[in-house]
């Protein structure tokens, strides 16, 4: 992000900003939620949330929707199951509902043939669960026995989408989560673990 540009002391030129005016932006409300889920054990917020990132890939928008839950004495394989349950909920959901659009996005010149058997195959199955660590050793195998990527994959980076896809899709063929990131490319405050390398 480039700094906002100030036109007199004091005074912010906002046509240099992100969204080139002035806005009052809400992340989430999840620091309302942790209080109720101490009273209410299970409690989750659903609403618009906004960013101000200069990042134009599908996967960073400035403006969505997000559902975050909080559960109250959970730990990390509590909080993974509940978001295996809601997203293979969504997904029946969508398959049991929304046939002809399904049936539109995969049939489309555009389409993704075979989207809905994909769609089954994440109700099926339960998501493939890896330690960060494991994933790079699969993806450092994968380099030895000549695939190439464009991006090295080496202990310590964020991963790049090829290389999630190629876990996902090619290796495992169903969705895949990742644990015990290395702590210096996460935010500070997510739970150290005993390693004193990971969260």
């Amino acid at each position: 992000n480039k700094p906002i540009e100030e036109t007199v002391i004091g005074a912010v030129d906002y046509s240099t900003d992100f969204f080139g005016q002035r806005v009052n932006l809400t992340v989430s409300g999840q620091l309302n939620v942790e209080t109720h889920a101490c009273a209410l054990s299970d409690v989750y917020t659903f609403g618009p949330t906004f960013r101000a990132e200069n990042s134009f890939t599908s996967r960073h928008l400035s403006e969505f929707w997000m559902i975050e839950p909080e559960i109250a004495f959970a730990d990390l394989t509590d909080d993974i199951n509940l978001a295996e349950d809601y997203l293979k909920y969504c997904v029946e959901y969508a398959l049991e509902n929304c046939a002809d659009d399904l049936e539109f996005f995969e049939n489309n010149p555009y389409g993704e043939m075979g989207l809905r058997d994909r769609l089954r195959n994440v109700i099926a199955n339960p998501f493939k669960r890896l330690t960060y660590t494991e994933a790079i050793e699969i993806l450092q195998n994968a380099v030895a026995e000549g695939h190439k990527f464009e991006e090295t994959p080496v202990w310590g980076m964020d991963l790049p989408s090829e290389h999630e896809r190629f876990i996902c899709e090619k290796v495992f063929q169903q969705p895949v989560v990742l644990t015990d990131y290395p702590k210096d490319i996460k935010a500070f405050y997510m739970k150290l673990n005993d390693d004193g390398k990971t969260v």
